[in-house]
Formats: C-alpha cells, sequence, structure tokens
C-alpha cells in the first residue's frame, strides 16, 4: 500500500506540474497573441492614419465643371490668359494680395495642387509677388469675381528641369477662381 500511495503521489505530482507547464504556456501563448494584435492594432491605425494624411493633402478638383486634362507641353512658349468667367469687382496688381480657390495639372494631366484639401475647398490668400511668375503676371488685371485658366511655360512656372525640390517640372496648366483682391 505504500508503494500505490507514492506512486499516487507521483501522479499528483506531475499533474500538478503538467497544469503549471500547461498553463504557463498557455499564459504566455496569449501574451504573444495579445502582444501581436497590440502591434497589428498599432500597425493598422498608423496605416489608417498615414492614409487619412494621404487623403487630406491629396489635390482635389476644387472647382465643379472643370477638370484636369493632359496637354501638348512642347507647344506651350507663352503666357496663355483665359477668361473662363468675367468678375466685376476689384481689379488685382502686382502687389495685390488675392484670396482664390485653385488647381493646378501638369501636361500629362496629372492634379498636382489643389485649394481642396479633404473635400473642403478653401480660399488660399497669397501675395502677387509672392508666386510663381506666370500667376504674377497672368492674374494681373484680372477682377474679383472671375474665373480664369492660366496656360502656363516651364520659364515662368518652376522650370524644366526637376531641381528635387517635388514641384512640378515643365509647363503648367491652372484654373484660379478669384475670390477676393485684397
Amino acid at each position: 500500500m505504500g508503494k500505490v500511495k507514492e506512486n499516487a503521489k507521483r501522479v499528483v505530482i506531475l499533474m500538478a506540474v503538467a497544469g503549471f507547464i500547461f498553463s504557463s504556456a498557455a499564459l504566455t501563448i496569449l501574451a504573444v497573441m495579445e502582444s501581436n494584435k497590440t502591434d497589428n492594432s498599432a500597425q493598422q491605425e498608423q496605416a489608417d492614419l498615414l492614409k487619412q494624411l494621404q487623403e487630406q493633402n491629396a489635390p482635389k478638383e476644387p472647382l465643379p465643371g472643370y477638370s484636369a486634362e493632359a496637354f501638348d507641353g512642347a507647344s506651350v512658349t507663352a503666357l496663355k490668359v483665359e477668361t473662363l468667367k468675367e468678375g466685376d469687382g476689384k481689379v488685382a496688381t502686382t502687389e495685390s494680395t488675392v484670396s482664390a480657390n485653385y488647381f493646378g495639372w501638369t501636361a500629362d494631366g496629372k492634379i498636382f495642387d489643389s485649394s481642396n484639401k479633404s473635400g473642403t475647398v478653401t480660399p488660399v490668400d497669397f501675395g502677387l509677388s509672392e508666386v510663381i511668375p506666370g500667376w504674377t503676371e497672368g492674374l494681373t488685371g484680372v477682377k474679383q469675381g472671375s474665373t480664369v485658366k492660366l496656360t502656363i511655360p516651364a520659364e515662368k512656372a518652376y522650370g524644366a528641369e526637376d531641381k528635387g525640390d517635388g514641384r512640378p517640372v515643365g509647363p503648367l496648366v491652372f484654373i484660379i477662381e478669384v475670390k477676393e483682391v485684397k
């Protein structure tokens, strides 16, 4: 009978040790799974934030009825100003500050900049003496309330060669809605 008790004790001890090992392993696995879940959640949260930031900063078409279209950049040799809608307000000078909605695209039809951020069109204020020459020349003489299309050769935009600053290269087209001349 002593041997039976001894064996029973061993079985109980082995079961206790096995239970301890099993529960420790289970807790470790749960902790690792939770950590991965947390890491994945953090990674997903970062990916979501990055996507929101990209969407927020992505240029969008701010003016209904106008779309970006590809154009022959080689044929753009001089500034061309087309009045799409004539305003009746104050006339802009080279010293004026204007508040405007706009979008601009490159010769391949890609929109590269816009006053539409996050789906909200918000006019931007800028001094005509502080922008690219094509804007200064093209908007001088334009009346408040006007919408114009500027086709700008490379030398009156950001240039014909990539300077590595992220700005577009070559001729550009802008649709600009002049909300206010100050």
